[in-house]
């Protein structure tokens, strides 16, 4: 397992060990694009650390589990794929289009059969405790400083009220996103955490609060325990991994003790661009409507991180630095 790449320069006449990790994530992909293999070479090509699917790596006709399967198995058997897992290590959690239903929560009815499918694409260990529980949570130590947590917002999230698409959705007060199983098993993980930065994979954006799509806002109660989480235990560097817009752009926000980042790459093949003006008080820059991936690239002995969004080709589009917090 590729944890961190080690890489030697030589500057007059000097060898200087610079140790670098970098993550690359991204969402929103479908098969038959002729930008997936573009893009899926791109990212083998580069041998990240790792790579992370943020939701929608497949999409399922709605409600039809057969359709899904083979969905899977058809990204599955692609040669620029198979190259992808030769080259990094591959991990996921699920959104609507690949749990099987548009905008579906814990009422769906095909979701166990969604689960076995997504493990198997996934090649989820039989061994990890993953399969002991309901859902689809998971976490890995990407290296001992890096935790990454898998957040299932599908499995247990109560439904939405019904409303015309251009409506927003009304703040549900009393309905869960998390469920009170993976709550529990979120709290503990934090608390007895010793990581340095904490990659936290939500299929819906954290903080964007004014779009009128699916986000973690639409559940009032549900956001502001994540927050507080994450001030309770003081997580050092925490930062959102989130998919499903079919566009992207990194937001911040101050709370409190640290500064949480939210960065969304959606739009492996189907990025547009009529939500690039919406307003989100959090955003850093511009927003993106082309197709793209995210990296995160982590400079440990200068105890900085840089964001930045490629496009298929593996142009930079934007990147932003900060420095890790002790």
């Amino acid at each position: 397992m590729r944890i961190i790449s080690l890489f030697i320069i030589f500057f007059l006449g000097a060898t200087k060990l610079v140790f670098t990790q970098t993550i690359v994530f991204g969402s929103c992909h479908k098969v038959n694009d002729p930008n997936s293999d573009l893009i899926l070479t791109n990212i083998a090509n580069q041998s990240p650390d790792a790579f992370i699917w943020l939701g929608d790596m497949v999409y399922g006709k709605d409600g039809d589990p057969e359709h899904l399967s083979k969905r899977f198995d058809q990204l599955k058997s692609k040669s620029s794929y198979q190259n992808l897992l030769q080259s990094t290590t591959v991990y996921g959690t699920w959104d609507d289009h690949d749990y099987g239903l548009n905008n579906a929560g814990r009422d769906y009815q095909h979701k166990d059969r969604s689960r076995a499918d997504l493990f198997g694409f996934l090649n989820v260990p039989k061994d990890n405790p993953a399969y002991q529980r309901n859902g689809a949570y998971q976490s890995y130590d990407l290296s001992p400083k890096v935790k990454l947590i898998l957040l299932d917002n599908r499995y247990f999230k109560s439904e939405y009220a019904p409303k015309s698409y251009n409506d927003p959705y009304s703040p549900d007060y009393e309905g869960t996103i998390l469920g009170e199983q993976q709550w529990n098993w979120l709290e503990n993980l934090l608390k007895s955490s010793a990581a340095e930065v904490h990659l936290i994979a939500s299929g819906i954006q954290v903080l964007s609060p004014n779009h009128r799509f699916e986000k973690w806002q639409n559940y009032p109660e549900e956001y502001k325990r994540l927050i507080e989480l994450l001030q309770t235990y003081a997580i050092k560097n925490p930062i959102v991994l989130s998919g499903d817009r079919h566009m992207s752009e990194l937001s911040q926000k101050d709370i409190g003790y640290t500064v949480l980042y939210d960065a969304t790459a959606s739009g492996m093949t189907e990025a547009l661009t009529n939500n690039l003006s919406e307003s989100n008080p959090y955003r850093i820059g511009q927003a993106i409507g082309v197709n793209n991936y995210g990296m995160i690239a982590l400079d440990w002995e200068n105890r900085s991180l840089e964001f930045s969004f490629h496009d298929v080709h593996g142009k930079t589009l934007f990147a932003y630095g900060v420095n890790l917090k002790n």
